[in-house]
């Protein structure tokens, strides 16, 4: 299977794509295309890798993409065991701004969602101040057809554009497409790190995945995401054990740091402080307290 580029289908009687994803895990290669995706998580966790941005995403969060982003949403290892019960799902919506904005015979209303476009290339998560009326949108887009799916679609970007805060992903800035052996390299390495990170990895290993000498290796990993192997690996662990200190039955710090790959405690600290700006404890009660907080304001 090609990794890059990935092809969204586009009917000839539309110009923009909904897409529900039902899935026991979400689509698990690294992909790039030139149209605009907005997706809204349903279901499912796990860690988003997009551009250079390393983190994750879980139920109910909203994401920009923007044209030839490589992304890819990967599910916890939960969501890959036989016999596991979960379901990933999501409502994407893809459309290719220039052909949106000419479809509407240039309507000036749209060159502000062009602008934005232009500007938004590194992706962002959404954070609406009016969750309900933008997963509204979402819903109505879903189910309409024909000249209501795109005033659906209209409504849908006027929330993102005037009722949201954007939270930029990705630093590095979508100079070219991924060629597909870059492509094809990117995925291996993204791959073996999110299946082993737990482990104890060197840089001649993670080298040897994709048959490059760890010097070759080690720049073509920082061409393509401005940062070292040993950062991103390092996101990783912390992303994870983000997740596992959210949950209220995950006490001992140390356990989460070994079973994230670190080897020790005050490395996992000095590491986990520099990726989120907390000290892991830190991070753990501000995480329960909006949980309870959430929590009681469903019981209400």
């Amino acid at each position: 299977m090609k990794t890059l580029p990935f092809k969204i289908p586009l009917p000839s009687e539309t110009s923009i794509v909904v897409e529900e994803e039902i899935q026991p895990h979400f689509y698990t290669y690294l992909h790039q295309h030139q149209e605009v995706q907005i997706t809204w998580i349903l279901k499912g966790e796990g860690t988003l890798l997009a551009g250079n941005f390393t983190g994750n995403f879980g139920s109910g969060d909203i994401f920009w993409f923007g044209p030839n982003q490589p992304h890819v949403f990967r599910c916890d290892p939960i969501y890959f065991q036989k016999k596991n019960w979960l379901k990933a799902q999501s409502i994407s919506v893809y459309f290719n701004i220039n052909e949106a904005q000419s479809a509407l015979m240039g309507l000036p209303e749209l060159e502000l969602l062009k602008k934005f476009s232009q500007r938004s290339s590194r992706g962002f998560r959404i954070e609406p101040d009016d969750y309900v009326a933008i997963t509204e949108a979402f819903l109505k887009i879903r189910v309409k057809h024909g000249i209501a799916r795109l005033t659906a679609f209209l409504e849908l970007i006027d929330q993102v554009l005037s009722n949201s805060k954007h939270i930029p992903l990705s630093d590095e800035p979508v100079g070219h497409n991924l060629s597909e052996k870059e492509g094809t390299r990117m995925h291996s390495i993204y791959d073996f790190t999110l299946k082993n990170f737990h482990k104890d990895i060197s840089v001649a290993e993670a080298a040897d995945i994709v048959h490059m000498t760890p010097e070759a290796f080690c720049r073509f990993f920082k061409k393509h995401t401005r940062k070292t192997y040993v950062t991103f690996l390092n996101e990783v662990r912390v992303d994870h054990a983000c997740r596992r200190l959210k949950n209220a039955d995950d006490k001992l710090v140390s356990e989460i740091a070994y079973s994230c790959g670190f080897g020790n405690v005050s490395h996992f600290n000095r590491v986990f402080r520099k990726v989120t700006g907390k000290t892991p404890r830190e991070y753990q009660t501000q995480a329960l307290a909006r949980f309870k907080k959430s929590d009681l304001q469903e019981r209400l």
